[in-house]
């Protein structure tokens, strides 16, 4: 059996340096390399079959070329129908720039540096993005051991750190845009009540309420339905008691699309026709609105975007040593399908 291929045998057959392979290999950079010999270097590395290890790799340039997800408190998670696509677009970006994936989760309150997960403790990591529930302490811990970190649509809002976001104002606004122009006078409003306030949803809601607003129309404390979570199940027990009190037609915008599920099987329930008698509208697009009955209307999120948008950031990050703090927003757009229409 022959033995397993080094640099070394990689530079020989290259011609150049060992330093010069793995200057090329680690894709530095910060060092001036010509692209003939980065040809030649790459080349000989694909005929020898050469993969250098992740950990010399690291020692050489300082760099593990690991990057982290992490996922914060609250129940969101790679299996979620809308992260899932922000990881895979994360993962299609860094992957074409020859990063390895490490994943990891908060799962319970964030108690100090022996909270961090293993790979950040152990210095294996280049640097990470921080999904959804983000705690203040934890990025400042990071900070202080200087990982390169983005959030991504994170609450609450912390400043000056890197985030990505998605365009939720534009979004609410076309939402409350398109009701209108239906011809909807008693328009409501499905969120997120009591002390459990995210800034994007926030967002969602002044857009949406600003464009009523500039149509002439108001949004009246009745007409914002209140859910304790933001799932199926709760919206759709808020919807059957509102349609328990009157038999108005009515369209109602739900700030994502698994509450927007919930009205239109409380609204099959109570005897309503979609979008007769009640108009629904979501905001995500995730898989599941294309397959509601009626299909859903939402505010579509380009989802993998975000990821993309995400990694593009921390790769800048890592490997230009940029310290500009940027905030920036992934676009949004109106999808009409079955479930909204002129009232009846």
């Amino acid at each position: 059996m022959p033995g397993h291929t080094t640099i070394k045998d990689v530079a020989k057959k290259a011609g150049v340096s060992i330093t010069t392979v793995s200057f090329v290999l680690n894709k530095r950079p910060d060092v001036m390399i010509s692209a003939e010999v980065r040809k030649r270097v790459i080349a000989a590395a694909q005929d020898l079959d050469y993969h250098p290890s992740a950990m010399a790799a690291g020692l050489a340039g300082r760099r593990s070329r690991n990057l982290g997800i992490v996922f914060g408190p609250g129940g969101q998670s790679i299996s979620n129908p809308f992260y899932s696509f922000v990881v895979e677009g994360f993962i299609r970006e860094v992957m074409e720039k020859g990063y390895n994936i490490l994943f990891s989760r908060i799962e319970g309150p964030y108690e100090g540096p022996s909270t961090l997960p293993k790979f950040v403790r152990e210095k294996n990591c280049d640097g990470l993005i921080l999904v959804a529930h983000s705690e203040p302490a934890m990025v400042r811990d990071l900070a202080d051991r200087k990982v390169p970190v983005v959030l991504v649509d994170n609450y609450p809002e912390i400043e000056g750190v890197n985030c990505v976001h998605i365009d939720n104002r534009t979004g609410g606004r076309l939402a409350a845009e398109h009701l209108v122009r239906l011809g909807h006078k008693n328009i409501l409003l499905m969120t997120l009540g009591g002390n459990s306030r995210r800034p994007s949803l926030e967002e969602r809601e002044a857009g949406f309420i600003q464009e009523l607003q500039q149509s002439g129309r108001k949004l009246p404390k009745e007409c914002v339905l209140e859910c304790d979570d933001l799932s199926f199940h709760r919206a759709h027990e808020t919807a059957l008691e509102y349609f328990k009190k009157t038999k108005k037609p009515a369209a109602i915008f739900a700030v994502n699309d698994e509450m927007a599920g919930g009205v239109l099987k409380a609204a099959a329930e109570s005897g309503r026709s979609v979008p007769g008698d009640v108009s629904v509208m979501g905001f995500d697009n995730i898989i599941m609105a294309s397959y509601t009955v009626p299909a859903l209307s939402t505010i579509s999120v380009a989802k993998e975007h975000l990821g993309r948008m995400a990694a593009s950031r921390l790769l800048e990050i890592i490997e230009t040593k940029d310290k500009t703090v940027k905030r920036e927003l992934a676009p949004v757009e109106l999808i009409i399908r079955a479930s909204t229409g002129k009232p009846g």
